[in-house]
């Protein structure tokens, strides 16, 4: 049976066992089977007590117990007596409205007690009681918007909504969400009115012209159109690459020009920032002439893939790091002839006093009883000459290159001759033996100074 207040009442006294029901509340039949042990849980308790007697007693008659199943399907007993309540905290509305529309509040006696747990399920007054009070205190520049069936603002057309704070020009919708009956409100933002325009004819007259958005055609092709081209002209290129005559200069080209392919993300050591990234394009635009196809001569070509290689070949410990394909690319054009002299305090104060009378022994240095008359000894004794520090040097070991080898030898690459790559490695690191770089400057190659120039 309901229990009905005032707005300021009091409700019935709670029940220190939230399983144990005021008696009041429930036909006989319901508590004789509750005192079997046969018990709903909270929340069905909450919905069962919220229901009229009469209300109880047709649902009971509806899933009572039988003999041959005693025990009671509280949550259809609880699904059958389920009304759509209205709390009283989301009324906007007073008690003049609350009396105009009819409206009588029932406490929930299962609630918390120091939390309004008034509702009515008269769903229609109570929204009439909203709308009303909305009508009465809707503030400027305001306006009353419908919600959708979830409950959701429904903006007017070409509106968009402002996630942000509102700004001068923007309007606020008010409206009554459907679920709960609250009074919510949602900022938006309407396009601006293209004002007409003024045109004056030969002789002076002027005339109003209204600016008309054409009409949205269908593109010639759709998105998925341009899909399908892309899988297509993708292949062919593969193709191509893989069968067409291509002349040396202009795979050397391709090469470069694939560096700069948006897909291609570099982390250069090229740049001072470490977290900088490669940039091909500049040294590959060189190469396209005016008409927008390959134009170049052997020069520029050469520099643009020197270029190009010095963006993208690192051995910075940073994000950078090529790894050992840059040594071994190192290796094949000399660039240990090109490491400067290491006989400075800096690098010399990041060896161990081992590692350092070792470099000093080499150099036929006389070691000293301070490691820090050691370096300065030897960083005298190659004023004029270059010390190199074996682990500088950038020729990797035969091994780890096998080893990188025999990563890629199992697979497939289409290539008739994959089998000879190994062997043609071995073959450049096998090639020549270390030399001794505490020699001078100038031993070395004249050539690789033109180069680098």
């Amino acid at each position: 049976m309901d229990r009905r207040v005032d707005r300021h009442g009091a409700g019935a006294p709670q029940s220190a066992d939230p399983q144990t029901p005021p008696s009041g509340q429930y036909p006989a039949r319901v508590l004789d089977q509750m005192a079997r042990g046969d018990m709903p849980n909270e929340q069905q308790l909450r919905t069962i007590a919220a229901a009229g007697q009469d209300e109880q007693a047709e649902v009971w008659k509806k899933y009572k117990p039988k003999k041959q199943d005693p025990q009671v399907s509280w949550w259809e007993v609880a699904r059958a007596l389920t009304t759509t309540r209205m709390l009283a905290k989301h009324a906007s509305f007073g008690d003049d409205l609350a009396l105009a529309y009819g409206i009588t509040w029932v406490e929930d006696l299962f609630a918390p007690a120091d939390e309004d747990s008034r509702y009515t399920t008269d769903v229609e007054a109570f929204l009439g009681a909203q709308q009303e009070w909305l009508a009465n205190n809707l503030p400027k520049r305001g306006s009353v918007i419908e919600a959708n069936e979830n409950g959701q603002a429904k903006l007017p057309a070409k509106a968009q909504q402002v996630y942000g704070k509102p700004g001068k020009g923007d309007l606020t919708g008010w409206y009554i969400n459907s679920r709960d009956g609250s009074v919510q409100s949602v900022a938006y933002r309407m396009p601006e009115v293209k004002k007409p325009r003024l045109v004056k004819d030969a002789d002076g007259v002027e005339t109003v012209v209204e600016e008309v958005e054409a009409p949205k055609s269908r593109p010639d092709v759709t998105q998925k159109g341009f899909d399908m081209i892309g899988d297509l002209q993708t292949d062919a290129l593969h193709e191509a690459l893989a069968r067409a005559p291509i002349e040396d200069d202009t795979l050397m080209a391709l090469l470069i020009l694939a560096f700069t392919g948006t897909n291609v993300s570099i982390a250069s050591g090229a740049s001072d920032n470490p977290y900088g990234h490669a940039k091909c394009g500049p040294h590959a635009a060189r190469l396209i002439g005016e008409d927008g196809k390959l134009s170049f001569d052997r020069e520029t070509l050469v520099q643009a893939a020197r270029s190009v290689l010095i963006e993208v070949l690192s051995l910075r410990r940073n994000r950078s790091n090529s790894g050992l394909i840059a040594r071994i690319a190192g290796d094949a054009i000399g660039a240990d002839q090109f490491l400067p002299n290491m006989a400075t305090e800096d690098f010399l104060s990041c060896l161990s006093r081992n590692a350092l009378e070792a470099a000093a022994e080499t150099a036929g240095v006389p070691g000293r009883i301070k490691v820090k008359d050691t370096r300065v000894a030897l960083v005298e004794h190659f004023a004029e000459g270059k010390l190199v520090h074996p682990a500088a040097l950038l020729p990797p070991s035969t091994d780890d290159v096998r080893s990188w080898v025999g990563r890629y030898a199992s697979v497939d690459s289409g290539l008739e001759d994959a089998h000879d790559v190994p062997e043609t490695l071995e073959d450049q690191l096998s090639g020549g033996e270390i030399l001794d770089h505490s020699a001078a400057e100038e031993e070395a190659d004249e050539g690789f100074r033109e180069a680098a120039e």
